[in-house]
């Protein structure tokens, strides 16, 4: 669905108005029920799915680590403290608000992004031609959005939105996204056309780039031709990211025959992923163990 359609508007609108009213709880119940076409476990968790939800319901929206992970700012310190800093790509600038930049300092081609969400992404292949105030208007828009309201994502809300503009990385890049769990990534989704946000699918792999039968929509995945050279470095990268958490995905931007850090995702598609077949939802839920988590939580509640 097109972000300024009518339609997509006004889903996020009633998204907005059903977190306020509603437990939240409840409202991942409901939208599993519509997008995952079942119902979830959220007392006793063990699908993927649900223990995401879980995840997201109960330890994210106070964890600061995970709050400053999804942060696409403040996770560059994170990778800095890894040891990883190389791998970050180059920051030209960062901002509170757009009517900071100074678009005269920005180079011919760059990258503008808010923090506190996904896809709040403006790109530049050319300066002479590039529409400033509607780039503006959309950040100003983007940034009073409460993306962690759209589908129970509160670690979200707890970002301060902020710009940062970052080099272009060029007009068509692959994405390689590291399932991880428990400290080890076990598998990759790969995803091309990045650039203008379409996300041409190619589909779910094993490590040794074996393609999985499993599907994630409706459309008929690729096979990849050969792993990149740096494939091996690449993954060692999202063990060394994925170490503080039972689940997160990993993502590089592939693009100038190297590797970048792209951003750590927590809970993707929100916790209602489609499995097809449905099968792995189970099986990848089984690779996540939140049972430390879940006494934590408990004595929380308990002290509570």
């Amino acid at each position: 669905m097109e972000r300024d359609s009518f339609l997509y508007k006004a889903r996020r609108q009633c998204q907005v108005i059903a977190h306020k009213i509603m437990p939240d709880e409840a409202m991942c119940k409901f939208y599993s029920r519509i997008l995952l076409k079942k119902k979830v476990d959220l007392k006793n968790p063990q699908t993927f799915n649900e223990k995401i939800q879980w995840l997201k319901l109960h330890d994210y929206p106070t964890n600061q680590l995970v709050i400053d992970g999804a942060d696409k700012y403040k996770v560059r310190a994170y990778v800095e403290e890894k040891g990883l800093g190389n791998i970050l790509v180059p920051l030209i600038g960062h901002w509170d608000k757009p009517e900071d930049i100074d678009w005269d300092k920005l180079p011919e081609k760059f990258v503008l992004k808010c923090n506190h969400g996904c896809a709040y992404n403006i790109l530049c292949n050319d300066k002479s031609t590039f529409d400033r105030e509607d780039a503006i208007k959309k950040m100003r828009k983007w940034m009073k959005e409460d993306f962690g309201a759209f589908n129970i994502e509160t670690h979200y809300s707890k970002i301060k939105p902020h710009i940062t503009c970052e080099e272009f990385l060029g007009d068509c890049i692959i994405d390689y996204k590291f399932f991880c769990f428990n400290g080890e990534p076990k598998y990759i989704y790969v995803s091309s056309d990045l650039i203008h946000d379409r996300q041409a699918q190619i589909g779910f792999f094993y490590l040794d780039g074996t393609k999985m039968p499993l599907i994630r929509d409706d459309y008929a995945p690729m096979d990849i031709e050969e792993l990149p050279p740096f494939f091996e470095q690449m993954k060692e990268a999202a063990k060394v990211l994925c170490q503080d958490f039972p689940f997160v995905r990993v993502d590089f931007f592939l693009a100038n025959d190297t590797y970048y850090f792209a951003e750590l995702t927590f809970t993707p598609s929100g916790g209602m992923m489609p499995f097809n077949p449905d099968k792995y939802d189970l099986e990848w839920g089984k690779l996540i163990d939140i049972s430390s988590v879940k006494e934590t939580s408990y004595e929380k509640s308990s002290i509570d």
